[in-house]
């Protein structure tokens, strides 16, 4: 059976005893847990680059839907990525324990910027992102508002308004 990546998220507000345990800084609160698979090194073998853009992307997806966004489908309001930046830090190894962890930092009319971080077990921050993502109609891709119930979710989740 292949695990939901989306569900249960971990909460950090509810656990710092995990944001102790992989050194994570103040201020986020939605994580997901994952190892670093044999299928996911390169040629160097440590984590390729990619793999932590799919682990963020898993968060992303999460945290969306935990806010209110449908599951994705043509003919429903989704996010797609406008922009993306990675800083890679550190390399991650085969077997490594992550945690990924993403928050909003802004929200515009249509838009989120949000900010991710992986963070293994034995090193702390190893790789930190950040996205725009546009609100759009799936099957027409015209760009829709943020609506208030995200917004107000958001808000709420995070701790201060936007």
């Amino acid at each position: 059976m292949k695990r939901d990546p989306f569900e249960p998220f971990i909460d950090l507000q509810e656990r710092p005893d995990i944001a102790g345990e992989f050194n994570i800084e103040a201020g986020w609160r939605f994580a997901l847990a994952r190892r670093a698979l044999f299928a996911e090194l390169d040629a160097l073998s440590h984590l390729n680059h990619t793999t932590f853009l799919r682990y963020f992307e898993d968060a992303r997806l999460g945290y969306m839907m935990h806010h209110g966004l449908s599951t994705p489908g043509p003919d429903v309001t989704g996010c797609v990525l406008a922009r993306l930046e990675a800083e890679y830090k550190q390399p991650v190894f085969y077997n490594e324990r992550l945690i990924i962890t993403v928050r909003t930092v802004k929200i515009g009319n249509t838009s989120i910027v949000l900010e991710y971080g992986a963070w293994s077990a034995e090193k702390g921050l190893t790789c930190q992102s950040t996205s725009l993502l546009v609100m759009v109609v799936t099957v027409t891709g015209k760009k829709e508002r943020i609506s208030d119930a995200m917004r107000a979710s958001i808000a709420d989740f995070e701790g201060r308004e936007f």
